[in-house]
């Protein structure tokens, strides 16, 4: 996956500081289209998080799927995109873009039977959760603290239970440097 480092920086940017909530509920936390900007998008779920930010900070705005489930299949099913381990390559400094996956868990009685919900629909016991490791810190949009707003970005020892699966994408080369020029740039605008 090529990512442009400076549309990288920006999104991300742009999502932290934007007033999102975070919705998980069919295509509510989807942006449609992709091409969306930032300031038109109300709610956003984990994987649509993820597939905006690939689609808006990759070289040809590619359009990967949607759902967690369908992203680490999809990932886990390119050749081109290598398995990390989360405890030692999350917490690395190198303008590494990855892509951490927390799996599904459909709830079972105690006969080992499927529980369904009332509308017949397995019940999950652990929902699934995607996220992007850049430099230490996750990008991701999460109902953690605070509720009310979903794109964050935490420490990335923060996911470290619930990395289930854990890939290399690609890389942002100066991706650090672009986020630092960013947030300089809007603390000197601030203060004009």
């Amino acid at each position: 996956m090529q990512f442009d480092t400076f549309k990288l920086a920006t999104v991300l940017d742009e999502l932290l500081n934007a007033p999102i909530k975070y919705q998980m509920k069919g295509n509510i936390g989807k942006v449609r289209p992709l091409s969306t900007d930032v300031s038109n998008i109300k709610k956003l779920d984990c994987s649509g998080f993820v597939e905006y930010v690939i689609y808006k900070a990759t070289t040809n705005n590619l359009n990967i799927s949607s759902g967690s489930s369908n992203q680490r299949d999809d990932i886990s099913n390119d050749a081109s995109h290598s398995v990390a381990t989360y405890d030692t390559d999350a917490k690395l400094s190198d303008d590494i873009v990855r892509i951490g996956f927390r799996k599904t868990i459909i709830a079972k009685d105690s006969d080992g039977k499927i529980v369904r919900k009332e509308n017949g629909k397995p019940k999950k016991s652990q929902v699934g959760h995607v996220w992007l490791v850049i430099n230490g810190q996750t990008y991701e949009s999460t109902s953690r603290r605070p509720k009310t707003r979903g794109p964050k970005s935490l420490l990335w020892s923060e996911r470290k239970d619930d990395a289930d699966h854990f890939y290399k994408l690609g890389a942002a080369p100066g991706f650090g440097l672009a986020m630092l020029g960013i947030r300089t740039a809007m603390r000197i605008s601030a203060l004009a």
